[in-house]
């Protein structure tokens, strides 16, 4: 996120509700899949290997969305707030974490449903297949390690800049120093978003791309040999590639306009288009995860209709 200046144009106090409610959505969204899951927990109905991927990058969104409603509120409404040294390290450093915690949650989402769906004889993959139950909560601790251990070298990297009219207290001056910004290392930023965000985008292109390729090949076959190809076991398939497709468009959208941010100014109308759109990735991610998973959205069609009713 593009979080080292304060300049704030009055035409994007036009865009502050519209953000603030994206961010909210995007809470209520990711918190009501948590609560689901948390519900069947505590009946103790015991959660599969997706469900757990799942409730972790819920979180991770929602984390992602108070952050950013946070950063908006301050950066709009209380400017001075977000000068000392701890609330913008906090803001910018939790960000960074969640941004590259979705990043390696959703990865890891969409190799377990290719290691579920495609068959292996043997090898590495073979392995992992027959070990994806235990395997998963150490991808889920690996990620929060990997993504945490990327952050703080964010924080660490950032300098501040201070007025003209001011003399940094860290050089001797007597003056009273004033932060007018923070400037983030760029080269440590491209680095960490290249390892953290560029790397778990090419597994869920590979992944996706090899189950949609196999189920292709797939129904084709059964066309082929006249065999039932709307069974249930293949719409599952058909599900989970549904639901990769739709993570991968949405990431390769969101790392395309995140990369805008770097290097559009505050100023431009186009970068607050571009913030809007990353505001709203929480709440269509949430969207994607619980119309791709039968039981969150047959209890989120019951909510609906009750409602209705």
């Amino acid at each position: 996120m593009a979080l080292d200046t304060f300049s704030i144009p009055s035409f994007a106090q036009i865009y502050f509700g519209i953000l603030v409610v994206e961010s909210i959505i995007g809470i209520f969204t990711n918190v009501f899949i948590v609560l689901v899951n948390l519900r069947d927990w505590l009946k103790g109905q015991s959660l599969n290997s997706s469900d757990h991927l799942v409730v972790s990058l819920a979180l991770s969104n929602t984390c992602f969305s108070f952050a950013n409603t946070a950063i908006i509120v301050c950066f709009i409404y209380f400017v001075e707030f977000v000068f000392p040294d701890y609330v913008f390290y906090i803001v910018y450093g939790t960000m960074s974490y969640t941004i590259f915690s979705s990043s390696w949650l959703s990865s890891w989402l969409c190799l377990f449903f290719f290691l579920k769906i495609i068959n292996f004889k043997g090898g590495c993959f073979g392995w992992m297949k027959m070990k994806v139950g235990s395997l998963v909560p150490w991808l889920i601790f690996l990620s929060q390690v990997i993504s945490c251990i990327s952050s703080l070298p964010l924080i660490w990297t950032t300098t501040k800049v201070y007025s003209q009219n001011s003399t940094s207290s860290d050089l001797g001056g007597n003056e009273t120093s004033t932060v007018t910004k923070y400037k983030i290392n760029e080269f440590y930023n491209i680095f960490s978003i290249i390892v953290n965000c560029f790397v778990p985008f090419l597994i869920v292109m590979a992944t996706t791309g090899c189950i949609i390729a196999s189920l292709s090949l797939h129904t084709r076959h059964m066309k082929q040999n006249m065999e039932d190809s709307h069974g249930p076991s293949l719409k599952v398939h058909q599900a989970a590639a549904r639901t990769m497709s739709s993570l991968l468009v949405i990431y390769l959208i969101f790392y395309v306009v995140e990369l805008g941010l770097g290097f559009l100014p505050m100023s431009s109308l186009f970068y607050w288009i571009c913030f809007m759109l990353i505001s709203f990735f929480p709440t269509l991610q949430s969207i994607v995860l619980i119309t791709g998973n039968s039981k969150l959205r047959q209890i989120c069609s019951e909510l609906l209709n009750c409602r209705k009713k």
